[in-house]
């Protein structure tokens, strides 16, 4: 389980903050239970000046966080998700915005990011990382920063730009990553997946269809079965050679 928000401009560090233990489990259990009960991951937008604290439980934990960092945005746009499940590199924008409003002469949106972006991780499977993945670019040259400020766009924000750093960040329970709101992220599924696991994967999958695991395995769970089902192989045909 895990809970993002961004805090709605500046060109500050983009070398990302990452925070462990900012939740007890108790803590966590609470939050994992609310967020369950909450059932979907659409965006809900808190505003601070209208209720500081929050109205309810996930906000409250959210705007103490905030509160612990000194960001005293008034915006606070969060979701949630309850599954591990691949996210392609983007940037976080004003989706509205950028859907009503397009550069002149173009079809290209504007796109405003929030100040800073963040994921809280809550709850994991066992042996399941997660990771989410931080990019830092190239700054924006002038040409750019004039079109954008013509269009009154986040001059961070538009194309990707040359990539000049990866930061990739684990899950773990209790963990707050914090990153500049226009830095461009992912997460990939499975954790390896643009080191080739998923193909690895498949290929262990469609090699062993004469012995088919138990169904809804997770992938740690998948891999455990094939080690066995590996070393099982292994000792009967040592046991065959011997006789």
């Amino acid at each position: 389980m895990l809970c993002t928000l961004s805090a709605a401009i500046s060109l500050l560090s983009t070398t990302p903050r990452v925070f462990d233990s900012v939740f007890a489990p108790s803590a966590i259990r609470t939050l994992v239970a609310a967020g369950c009960d909450r059932s979907h991951s659409f965006t809900t937008v808190l505003d601070r000046e209208v209720s500081r604290s929050g109205r309810t439980v996930l906000e409250r934990a959210l705007t103490a966080v905030l509160d612990e960092l000194g960001d005293e945005s008034r915006y606070v746009e969060y979701w949630w998700r309850g599954g591990h499940r691949r996210m392609d590199s983007h940037r976080d924008v004003d989706e509205a915005l950028c859907r009503s409003r397009s550069h002149a002469g173009t079809a290209v949106g504007v796109q405003r990011c929030p100040q800073n972006g963040h994921v809280l991780y809550l709850e994991l499977a066992e042996e399941l990382r997660g990771p989410t993945c931080v990019w830092e670019e190239a700054p924006p040259d002038e040409a750019w920063l004039s079109e954008a400020a013509a269009a009154e766009a986040d001059a961070r924000a538009g194309p990707p730009r040359e990539l000049t750093a990866l930061h990739v960040v684990p899950a773990r329970p209790g963990r707050l990553l914090r990153f500049r709101g226009d830095q461009l992220h992912a997460v990939p599924a499975p954790a390896g997946e643009w080191l080739g696991e998923a193909e690895e994967t498949a290929t262990r999958r469609a090699a062993d269809t004469a012995d088919a695991p138990p169904p809804g395995l997770t992938e740690a769970e998948f891999l455990r079965w094939m080690s066995r089902q590996q070393e099982a192989k292994a000792e009967a045909a040592a046991g065959g050679e011997a006789e």
